[in-house]
C-alpha cells in the first residue's frame, strides 16, 4: 500500500500548486460502442431441452469522457461508461477519475485493476475480443463451473467495483501496477465481511521492448489475492497469478496468456490460450485456441474441461467500423464425464464512436 499512499500524496501536493491551465469545469465529450452479432450452432443438448439453431447478441455502451491539464502540468480525466441495451442489470459500468503526471497515474472510482490493460488481448484475433465469447453468451450453452467471462486477467474476479489504483511512469519499457479494492460487489460504505469476499489486492507489472526489423515484445503478469467471508463456513477467497507474451513480426501476431486460479475452497483451475494473427489493411486473419481444467470438488479425479478453437477474418470498412466471421468448434466435459460438444459461426458489425 506504499506506492497508493505515495501516490495520493503527490497528487495532494500538485493539486495545492497554484493556478489552472482554465477557469472552466471539464467538459465532457460523447463517445461509445455498438455491436451486433449473428449465429448459427449445432450443440449437444439434454433430453428435455430444444435450443434454436440461430441466434442474437449484442453490446452497446455509452461513454463521457474528458480531460483537463493544470499549469504544473498534473491532467486530470473522469470517465463515465453506462450500458445501452437491456440484458444489463445495471446502467453505470465504468465510472473513475485518472492523476497523471511525472509520479505515473493515480486512478479513483469503477474500473478493474490495470492487469486487464497489461495483458490487453490474451490472444491475437482479427475480430471477436474478450467482450464476446462464444461460450455461455453467445451461441454454446455453458455446461460446467469453468470460467468463461474474461478468463484470462483479474476482470473475472474485480470488475468495475469502487477501488484505488497506481500505476508507475515508463521505465526502460517497464511498467509495474497496485490495485485495492474493499469489495469484490457493488456496494459502498461500510462492508460486512460475513455476507461477501472482500479486500481484494493485486500488483501486476508489464515490459515491452523492440528489436531490429520491426520485432515487438510483450510480457506481462501479475497476481491477485481476495479474502474470505468472515463466517464458519466462509470459503471464497482465493489467490491467483497470470502471465502472457505476445511478440509482433512485421505484420504476424502471435501471443497467449496462461492464469492458474487457486481458491480457498480447493476447486483449483488452469486455463491457457494461444493463438496467431496475420494483420492487414484492410483484411486480418487468426486462428487461436483455449482449454481449461477445473477440480468441481476437492481433488477431484474427473476435471471438468472446457476447449475451444476459433477461425476469424475481420475486415475494416472505416475508422472505428469492422465487420468480421468467426468460426468455432467447443468442447465441454462435466464433472461426471459427460461430454458436450458444439460447432458453428458467429458474423457481425463493431461500431465505435
Amino acid at each position: 500500500m506504499r506506492a497508493l499512499s505515495a501516490a495520493l500524496a503527490a497528487v495532494c501536493v500538485a493539486g495545492a500548486a497554484p493556478a489552472l491551465a482554465q477557469d472552466q469545469p471539464i467538459k465532457l465529450g460523447l463517445g461509445g460502442k455498438l455491436r451486433h452479432f449473428f449465429f448459427v450452432s449445432d450443440q449437444d443438448q439434454l433430453p428435455t431441452e430444444r435450443l434454436n439453431t440461430a441466434g442474437m447478441s449484442t453490446d452497446a455502451e455509452v461513454y463521457f469522457k474528458g480531460e483537463t491539464t493544470l499549469e504544473n502540468g498534473l491532467k486530470i480525466s473522469a470517465a463515465i461508461e453506462l450500458e445501452a441495451e437491456s440484458r444489463n442489470d445495471r446502467n453505470a459500468d465504468e465510472v473513475y477519475m485518472d492523476f497523471r503526471g511525472g509520479f505515473g497515474r493515480l486512478r479513483i472510482g469503477e474500473k478493474e485493476s490495470f492487469n486487464a490493460s497489461f495483458i490487453g488481448s490474451p490472444y491475437p484475433e482479427a475480430f471477436l475480443t474478450t467482450d464476446e465469447r462464444p461460450i455461455g453468451e453467445m451461441a454454446i450453452s455453458r455446461r460446467n463451473g469453468i470460467t468463461v467471462n474474461d478468463t484470462f486477467t483479474f476482470k473475472r474476479f474485480v470488475n468495475d467495483v469502487l477501488g484505488v489504483q497506481y500505476q508507475t511512469p515508463e521505465m526502460g519499457g517497464f511498467q509495474a501496477a497496485v490495485a485495492y479494492h474493499p469489495s469484490t460487489a457493488d456496494n459502498e460504505g461500510t462492508l460486512d465481511r460475513a455476507t461477501r469476499s472482500n479486500n481484494a489486492f493485486d500488483i501486476s507489472g508489464k515490459w515491452q521492448g523492440e528489436f531490429g526489423r520491426g520485432v515487438k515484445v510483450s510480457v506481462a503478469g501479475g497476481y491477485v489475492t481476495v479474502a474470505n467471508r468472515k463466517t464458519a463456513t466462509g470459503n471464497d477467497g482465493l489467490d491467483a497469478f497470470n502471465i502472457g507474451v505476445s511478440a509482433t513480426v512485421g505484420d504476424f501476431v502471435v501471443g497467449g496468456t496462461y492464469m492458474d486460479v487457486n481458491p480457498n475452497n480447493d476447486l483449483d483451475e488452469e486455463d491457457y490460450g494461444f493463438g496467431v494473427m496475420l494483420k492487414g489493411n484492410p483484411w486480418s486473419v487468426s486462428a487461436d485456441y483455449t482449454y481449461a481444467l477445473r477440480d468441481a470438488t476437492p481433488n477431484a479425479v474427473i476435471r471438468e474441461k472446457t476447449q475451444q478453437i476459433k477461425l476469424q477474418g475481420g475486415y475494416k470498412l472505416g475508422p472505428g467500423i469492422n465487420v468480421g466471421l468467426a468460426g468455432f468448434y467447443t468442447e465441454q466435459r462435466t464433472s461426471v464425464g459427460v461430454k458436450f460438444d458444439g460447432i458453428g459461426a458467429v458474423t457481425g458489425a463493431m461500431l465505435a464512436f
